[in-house]
């Protein structure tokens, strides 16, 4: 009878060892995954003649990020929001110049990092189209910002301490959602 009872524990062991192991091949492989998406579209081979210029075309986006895009602007645009896109890929010179603004060079600071998902093209900005009141109007943000988590973007409406409300982003684990209504290109 003693050795029955051991045996017990020994597979019990066994088997948690082996729950262990496919746990930890599972968070290898998407960690792996992650890095692989991360730097795919690295190192990015285009020019641009002024490399510090403003970029607000939908194409500059990495296709995950262009589609979750235009989607939140067809879901805004039938809500009535007046929407515009000011802003999408960044060349890392023009996220540093941005950096830099408030800190060593005159100005507000207008970004809080370096490293922006918009350097990897999975960010884009919006103001209101509406001259003189592109962003004095928190509750179209506010809107806005509903209208994007409905979808699985990140809104950093909701970010704090630094609220970004103009700014929308994807990352790896971005599902895009699709309402009742609205359909996949």
């Amino acid at each position: 009878m003693t050795t029955s009872s051991k045996a017990k524990p020994v597979r019990k062991r066994r088997r948690y060892k082996a729950r262990f192991f496919v746990i930890m091949i599972c968070l290898i492989s998407a960690i792996g995954y992650g890095a692989f998406r991360s730097f795919s579209g690295l190192p990015d081979t285009r020019t641009y003649i002024d490399p510090y210029a403003r970029i607000d075309s939908l194409d500059e986006l990495d296709e995950k990020t262009r589609e979750a895009a235009l989607l939140f602007l067809e879901i805004a645009e039938d809500r009535g929001l007046d929407v515009i896109v000011t802003e999408t890929y960044r060349t890392q010179e023009r996220q540093d110049y941005l950096y830099a603004k408030g800190r060593t060079a005159p100005g507000s600071i207008v970004t809080w990092t370096k490293d922006s998902r918009h350097t990897r093209r999975n960010a884009f900005d919006i103001a209101k189209n509406v001259i003189g009141h592109e962003y004095d109007d928190p509750e179209f943000f506010r809107k806005c910002a509903e209208i994007a988590k409905s979808i699985g973007l990140t809104a950093g409406y909701y970010w704090e301490p630094n609220q970004d409300m103009p700014h929308f982003e994807t990352d790896i684990f971005t599902r895009i959602k699709y309402p009742d209504g609205y359909n996949k290109p």
